[in-house]
């Protein structure tokens, strides 16, 4: 079951195309449309007044509970005031322009403008709760606000916002510069888990730089002879954005191998191609808001199909709200009604409950499964239900036991197609 063709096998349509690049991109805006969390970046607005900024800073809240550090020690009032001061409150001006940037390798956004891991339990290493998500390197964000140390920026990428690290990504002149080097037809993704840029001696900035699955990159146009003193022959010619020594954006040429798992233009949205990229990441370690050099639940369905050219909100509650062919799993009905809604349902839909993401790959002996990226199940230890770490990616029966004993199928609450 963990061999992709598997699956495909029993997939009368496997190879049939669902939507087309165009349909896709349509399909897009109406996601920005249907949820407010996904935002068209192009049409955004050039600025804030101070009530509208602080608003957006102020989303986010400092635990009221008992907080931990890695090493177990409580978290102290006097850290707590250290962060709110970066937030660099008086910073905030009455009218406050926007400005446009690229992300030049991935980079954690934060709830707040620090590193320093939170927990909400002494001894857990796994939920950082001021880790929110990760953006993408080679992604449009607009750059809202800086922190007192300068170390941050208050940036919205499409899909979330929070706070990233201001040497992660440089400052364009204006929004043409970001979308004239973003809005090309010649690029490659990212279509493995992880790549990375040859080793360049001469710039560090583009040597060996991590891309991970659907990040899409422009190529050269302007073709060199040698990168680096490196021969171009068996490589594709990239087009990277860097920061000068004042942190604005320019450009730079870099290499990736065409050996490298990754595809010239995005991949034909097929139902055998959705499967064969959820199974590269089998054995992928969970990461919590993309932790740990890999992904959650709800990203690794986001990156997956970023593959074809989605762009997906980024939580599971938000994707759920998402247009397409939606199933919906009615609070009452039993088992055997919840396996047969299934009958109706595509391999490669996607499938939700509260707090988690998974996607069908299909029926066996009657038995609908899934491949999730998700921390762990139950198993029954006398009168009560145990939970048993798992933390990667990993296909099992929807009849799997949650922690509180109730198979995940008996969670479910929708399923959705993306489909017009």
């Amino acid at each position: 079951m963990l061999d992709v063709e598997y699956w495909i096998e029993k997939i009368p349509d496997a190879d049939s195309l669902i939507m087309a690049q165009n349909d896709i991109m349509k399909f897009n805006q109406k996601i920005v449309e249907k949820c407010d969390s996904v935002y068209d970046l192009r049409s955004y607005g050039v600025g804030f007044t101070h009530d509208e900024l602080l608003s957006l800073i102020k989303e986010y809240k400092m635990s009221e509970k008992e907080m931990y550090f890695r090493n177990g020690e409580v978290v102290k009032s006097d850290f707590y005031n250290y962060i709110a001061d970066n937030l660099n409150i008086s910073g905030i001006k009455e009218v406050n322009s926007v400005q446009y940037g690229i992300t030049i390798r991935k980079t954690s956004i934060r709830s707040f403008p620090t590193d320093i891991a939170v927990y909400s339990k002494r001894g857990d290493i796994e939920f950082d709760r001021f880790q929110e998500t990760l953006c993408q390197a080679l992604e449009p964000v607009l750059v809202l606000h800086e922190s007192k140390d300068k170390n941050w920026h208050f940036i919205q990428m499409y899909n979330y916002r929070g706070w990233a690290k201001s040497t992660d990504i440089a400052i364009a002149k204006n929004k043409e510069e970001v979308f004239d080097y973003l809005d090309t037809d010649d690029f490659i993704v990212v279509t493995g888990n992880h790549v990375r840029t040859q080793f360049n001696p001469y710039y560090s900035d583009v040597s060996e730089i991590q891309f991970d699955m659907g990040t899409t990159i422009p190529l050269e146009k302007d073709m060199p002879d040698s990168v680096a003193n490196q021969s171009i022959y068996g490589n594709y010619v990239i087009k990277l954005p860097s920061r000068d020594d004042k942190g604005n954006l320019v450009f730079k040429d870099g290499l990736i191998s065409i050996k490298e798992d990754v595809r010239r233009g995005y991949a034909p949205y097929t139902r055998a191609n959705v499967l064969n990229q959820a199974f590269k990441l089998i054995g992928d370690r969970y990461g919590w808001g993309d932790s740990f050099n890999g992904r959650d639940c709800s990203s690794f369905i986001m990156y997956v199909y970023k593959t074809f050219g989605f762009r997906l909100p980024r939580n599971a509650d938000e994707q759920e709200k998402c247009p397409g062919i939606v199933r919906k799993f009615a609070d009452g009905l039993s088992l055997d009604e919840r396996i047969k809604i299934f009958d109706l349902i595509k391999p490669g839909a996607l499938i939700y409950m509260s707090g988690h993401a998974m996607m069908f790959v299909g029926i066996d002996s009657g038995v609908p499964y899934i491949i999730h990226d998700f921390t762990g199940y139950g198993v029954k230890i006398g009168d009560k239900y145990d939970f048993i770490p798992v933390n990667e990616v990993m296909v099992t029966s929807s009849l799997l036991p949650t922690s509180m004993g109730i198979p995940f199928i008996g969670r479910f609450s929708s399923a959705i197609q993306f489909e017009m």
